[in-house]
C-alpha cells in the first residue's frame, strides 16, 4: 500500500461545532488518518471511576464521516490531577531525592501500584468502548516513553522493585557480589534490602549497580507497555499496536521495547538534531528495530516551541522531510499538529493551521505531498548490504564511565553512519548478538561489553566472505560492567582480529597544551603509502599476532606502534580500528570500504512492486544544487524522471 499522511488532533481543545469543519480541511489536505486522545485522561475520567467517552465517540464519528481513519492513544502519559492529588506518591523521585511536581506530563513512576492500577483501568475501559469501532485502525501506547529524562525514578517502590529484579537476575547475593565486585570500598551485600538505588554521594556509586539500574528502569516501562498491549489485544482484536519512539533519549532499550509491538513509530523533529544525515540515521534505526516499515507519528510541520532559537522552516522543507521519512521506510507520516494550540505549554509549536484556524504553509505542503504520493507506485527500499551494530547497554556503560568527557557512543555511531550516508550507501542497524548473514560488511562501534559466543558467530560469517570492522573499546568489560580478567580485546575478539591491545589512551583536546609530554599523539600513517590521518578522543596500541598493520601511529607516546590492523580469515577479513579518526569517511575511502566521493544531494535507491529500480534525490539545502532547487525532490524510474 502506498504511504499515507495524517495529523494529530485534539478535539478536546476546540468546540464540538468546529470538528466537522476541521475534518473537511483534513480531507482537503489529503490526510487519511487522525491520532486522538493521548493527553485526554482527565476528560475521559473526570472523577475516580466516573467515565465520559461520549465526547470522544462524537469526535471519532465526525472524523469517520469525512472518511478519516483513527489511531487512538492510551492517555497514561498524563494522569489527571485528582489521581496525583489522591496518590502523590505517583510522581517520580529524582536522584537528588526531590519528588517532581504534577502539572506537566510524564511525571508518573512506572512502579507505583496506584498508578499501574489506574492506568490499567482507563486503558481497559477505553478499549472496551472503542476497541471494535470500525474507524479505529490501531493504537498508540502512552506517549514518548522517556522523553525529558523521565524513565528513571528512585522512590521506595522503585528500590523494592529493583531489589526484586536483582534477586530474579542473580539468584543469590553471592552471585551478585561477585558480578559487581562489591568488595571494592567495602560494599558487600548480605541482604537484598541493603542494596541502594542511584543517589547523591561524594564519590560515584558502583558502575555495575548503576548499569543494572538503567536496565531495570528500561524493563519497567517495557512491562508497563506489555500490560497495555495485553488489554488491547483482548478488547481490540485485529488492530495494530505501536508506540512513538524518540532518539537522543537513551534511557530505554528500544530493541526490547519494540519486541511486543506490531511496528514502531517515531516522532521526527529534524530541527532537534544536527544535520540531515542524523535525521536519516534516526529513520534507519526505527526501520531496523523491527526490520519492517514504521510510522512517523509526529512530523515537525514548522518551527517548534522547545527549540532554544525556534529557527524558521523554509518553504519546501516540510515536504522534503516527509519524503525523506518515506524513503527510509515510513508507511505513514502524521503531522504534529493539525492546529496550533492557543493554550498550554506548546503555544509556539506550529501546526497545519494557525491559532486563528487560517491555513499555515505546512497545510499546503501536506496537500502537495498527498498529490505526490498519489502519482507514485508503491515503493520500498531494497535490502542493505551494510550493517552497523547499535547497543544501548554499550552506550550506558560508556556513558557511566566515559574516561574522556568528549567520548560519546552516539557520536561514534553517527560518524560511521555519516561516512556511508555521504556516498548514498544504505545502512541497517542491528542489535548485539544478531546473525550478520545477508550483510557484506558489519561494523561494530565500541562493543565494550563482552557477549559470550559472539566472536564465534562473527568468525563463521567472516570465513564466508564478510568484512567485520570493530572499533576501539571492544571486549573490555563483562556484562555486569566489571573489567575482563583476560587480555584485550576480550571475549575471543583478540583471536578474531589477530591482535592484542597493549595499552589504551584517553586523548585530550588540543587545548591541553600544558601536557606536551603526556599526549598519546595526533596522527596515524598508512603503512603502504604514508598517507596520514588525524585522530582524536581515544587511541589503543596494537600488537599484531596474525593480523597485518594497516596504519601506525606517527607521533607522541604511541609512535611506531600499530593503530589499525587487518586479519584475513577464510574468504573475509576482520579489521580493528584502534583510534577514532577525525575523518572516518576518508579512512574508508583509503581502505576502499566505500567508493567515490561525497555527494551534495541525498539519493535513495528504491524498487517498485515489480522490482524495477527507482531513485529519489533530495536537496536538503536552500540552494540550487546540481540542477535541483533548494528543498526540492526528484523521483526517477528506470526509464527517466517520473
Amino acid at each position: 500500500m502506498p504511504p499515507i499522511t495524517g495529523c494529530a488532533y485534539y478535539p478536546e481543545h476546540w468546540p464540538a461545532e468546529r470538528w466537522a469543519t476541521d475534518a473537511g480541511l483534513m480531507q482537503q489536505a489529503g490526510l487519511s488518518v487522525v491520532r486522538l486522545a493521548e493527553f485526554a485522561w482527565d476528560k475521559m475520567e473526570p472523577q475516580p471511576g466516573v467515565y465520559d467517552f461520549d465526547w470522544l465517540q462524537q469526535a471519532i464519528d465526525t472524523l469517520a464521516e469525512a472518511g478519516l481513519k483513527i489511531v487512538l492513544c492510551t492517555p497514561t502519559a498524563t494522569p489527571p490531577p485528582w489521581l496525583t492529588h489522591q496518590h502523590p506518591e505517583i510522581c517520580r523521585v529524582e536522584v537528588g531525592g526531590v519528588r517532581v511536581s504534577p502539572g506537566a506530563r510524564r511525571q508518573p513512576c512506572g512502579n507505583v501500584p496506584a498508578f499501574r492500577s489506574a492506568a490499567r483501568h482507563i486503558v481497559e475501559r477505553m478499549a472496551e468502548r472503542f476497541g471494535d469501532h470500525p474507524a479505529v485502525i490501531g493504537w498508540q501506547i502512552d506517549n514518548e516513553f522517556g522523553v525529558g529524562e523521565t524513565t528513571r525514578c528512585v522512590c521506595d517502590h522503585c528500590r523494592a522493585a529493583f531489589q526484586q529484579w536483582l534477586a530474579e537476575k542473580y539468584g543469590t547475593l553471592e552471585t551478585l557480589n561477585a558480578a559487581w565486585g562489591t568488595q571494592f570500598w567495602g560494599m558487600t551485600y548480605h541482604d537484598w534490602s541493603h542494596i541502594p538505588v542511584p543517589g547523591i554521594t561524594n564519590e560515584p556509586q558502583s558502575p555495575s549497580m548503576r548499569l543494572d539500574y538503567r536496565r531495570f528502569s528500561s524493563d519497567t516501562w517495557e512491562q508497563f507497555q506489555r500490560m497495555q498491549i495485553d488489554l488491547l489485544r483482548h478488547y481490540s482484536p485485529g488492530r495494530w499496536i505501536t508506540h512513538n519512539f524518540m532518539t537522543r533519549h537513551w534511557s530505554l532499550d528500544y530493541w526490547k521495547l519494540a519486541e511486543d509491538l506490531d511496528f514502531v513509530s517515531f516522532d521526527n523533529y529534524p530541527h532537534g538534531v544536527s544535520e540531515p544525515a542524523e535525521v536519516s540515521m534516526n529513520l534507519d534505526l526505527m526501520r531496523s528495530l523491527k526490520r519492517r516499515p514504521f510510522w512517523v507519528m509526529e512530523q515537525q510541520p514548522g518551527p517548534v516551541n522547545w527549540h532554544p532559537y525556534r529557527p524558521p522552516v523554509p518553504p519546501g522543507q516540510v515536504r522534503t522531510w516527509t519524503h525523506q521519512a518515506i524513503a527510509h521506510g515510513a508507511e505513514a507520516v502524521v503531522y504534529f499538529r493539525f492546529r496550533a494550540s492557543r493554550v498550554g505549554q506548546e503555544q509556539y509549536h506550529t501546526g497545519l493551521l494557525k491559532w486563528d484556524a487560517s491555513l499555515d504553509r505546512a497545510f499546503h505542503e501536506a496537500q502537495t505531498v498527498a498529490r505526490d504520493l498519489a502519482e507514485l507506485p508503491d515503493l520500498s527500499r531494497p535490502p542493505a548490504r551494510v550493517g552497523i551494530v547499535f547497543d544501548y547497554n554499550d552506550l550506558w556503560s560508556i556513558e557511566l564511565e566515559p574516561a574522556n568527557q568528549n567520548f560519546s557512543y552516539w557520536n561514534l555511531v553517527f560518524a560511521i553512519y555519516r561516512a556511508y550516508w555521504a556516498v548514498n550507501i544504505p545502512v541497517d542497524f542491528v542489535p548485539r548478538g544478531a546473525d550478520p548473514a545477508g550483510y557484506d560488511t558489519l561494523i561494530v562501534p565500541a562493543p565494550i561489553l563482552i557477549h559470550p559466543g559472539e566472536a564465534d558467530t562473527w568468525r563463521a560469517w567472516v570465513e564466508q566472505g564478510g568484512r567485520l570492522i570493530v572499533t576501539f573499546r571492544a571486549g573490555v568489560r563483562e556484562s555486569s560492567n566489571i573489567a575482563t580478567g583476560g587480555p584485550l580485546p576480550g571475549g575471543g575478539l583478540a583471536d578474531l582480529i589477530g591482535a592484542r591491545v597493549t595499552d589504551f589512551y584517553s586523548v585530550p583536546p588540543g587545548s591541553y597544551a600544558s601536557w606536551p609530554d603526556h599526549r598519546a599523539g595526533s596522527q596515524i600513517g598508512a603503512v603502504t603509502n604514508g598517507r596520514t590521518l588525524a585522530y582524536h578522543t581515544w587511541a589503543e596500541t596494537l600488537a599484531p599476532t596474525t593480523a597485518e598493520p594497516l596504519f601506525v601511529y606517527n607521533d607522541g607516546l604511541t609512535a611506531g606502534q600499530a593503530a589499525i590492523t587487518r586479519n584475513a580469515i577464510g574468504q573475509g577479513e576482520a579489521i580493528y580500528l584502534g583510534c577514532w579518526p577525525e575523518d572516518i569517511a576518508e579512512l574508508a575511502r583509503l581502505l576502499e570500504w566505500i567508493p567515490g566521493t561525497a555527494s551534495r544531494l541525498q539519493q535513495v535507491s528504491l524498487v517498485d512492486a515489480n522490482g524495477a529500480p527507482w531513485r529519489l534525490t533530495l536537496n536538503h539545502s536552500g540552494q540550487r544544487v546540481e540542477g535541483l532547487d533548494g528543498f526540492a525532490i526528484r523521483y526517477q524510474n528506470k526509464i527517466g524522471e517520473a
